[in-house]
């Protein structure tokens, strides 16, 4: 099947997801494990019915002088309650991306489990997974908190974040 197609392919439920409500967010929050640092990063909630949607996830720290970035296309269950507060639960494929790894020696993370690449290449680019969860409160501005896994090779980072969603 040729590139075009599958773009075609994967473009047509985004379209339809987008005709319906969608929810983007921002959100602050701390990655442990193997990070040990804040991040900022932003998100979006494209709807498929009721109960799945599409969550695309970024995530950007800084290490040294190297910049960590986590990019998430998740799969997630949406639980509404209604007028109350909604939950989720998802997972996907992450796309992990480092920029100048060889300028980090902060704690020691230079070429260590946190950049794991070829000693001559400055940046790093690695696929892993991740699973998420969450919960929004009601309101025009939603208020959210929402914990994340990520996993790529033997490296992982456990974070939680608060944030504030806006749309629907």
């Amino acid at each position: 099947m040729s590139r075009k197609i599958r773009m075609m392919l994967l473009a047509i439920p985004l379209f339809a997801a987008t005709a319906s409500a969608i929810d983007f967010g921002a959100h602050i929050g701390y990655y442990d494990n193997d990070v040990k640092k804040a991040f900022i990063g932003a998100d979006l909630m494209l709807p498929i019915g009721n109960l799945l949607a599409i969550a695309p996830n970024i995530d950007y720290t800084k290490i040294g002088g190297s910049g960590l970035w986590w990019g998430n296309a998740d799969l997630a269950l949406r639980f509404n309650q209604g007028r109350g507060p909604s939950f989720w639960v998802g997972a996907g494929p992450t796309y992990y991306y480092v920029t100048n790894a060889s300028e980090s020696s902060e704690s020691g993370y230079a070429r260590s489990v946190v950049f794991a690449a070829a000693s001559s290449d400055p940046t790093i680019r690695e696929w892993g997974w991740d699973i998420n969860g969450g919960i929004a409160f009601a309101g025009s501005l939603r208020p959210y908190i929402t914990a994340r896994y990520n996993k790529i090779k033997e490296y992982k980072a456990g974070g939680v974040a608060i944030g504030l969603r806006f749309g629907r």
